[in-house]
């Protein structure tokens, strides 16, 4: 006991900083993600067309910095379906902010399950935003 006592102590700092970031994560994602929901366009889970890339190094950089950051959310969302917080929410929109073949469907897939769209449109009708387009009404 007294091992695992001394072990702790020695190790407070790094538990303590690493607790105050998962709690500076929490409140970060619980304040970002309405935001975020709003700004999105009403049509933003129906079919898209087209999808112009930039092309280029800039354009490439874009591309990985996006898909960095969506990869991040991701796992934080992952992290906050088990922990308090709105896990599926952060998962969508890491989903939607990184770019891979079948983002789209996959998107749709979670989005349009009841509660979940409920809470998106939730949030867009706080910020006065139209609702989302339903993609299941229109396939």
């Amino acid at each position: 006991m007294d091992e695992l006592l001394n072990w702790w102590n020695q190790y407070s700092f790094f538990f303590s900083a690493l607790a105050g970031l998962s709690l500076l994560l929490f409140v970060l994602s619980i304040a970002a993600t309405p935001w975020f929901i709003a700004s999105l366009p009403s049509d933003y889970l129906q079919p898209k067309t087209d999808n112009p890339k930039r092309s280029g190094a800039f354009g490439a950089l874009l591309r990985t910095l996006k898909n960095i950051f969506g990869f991040l959310l991701v796992v934080l969302g992952l992290i906050l379906m088990i922990t308090p917080g709105p896990g599926l929410i952060v998962l969508l929109v890491g989903i939607s902010v990184a770019e891979f073949p079948g983002k789209q469907q996959l998107l749709v897939k979670i989005a349009v399950q009841p509660n979940v769209f409920r809470s998106l449109n939730w949030m867009r009708f706080k910020h006065g935003k139209q609702p989302f387009e339903n993609p299941a009404t229109t396939l």
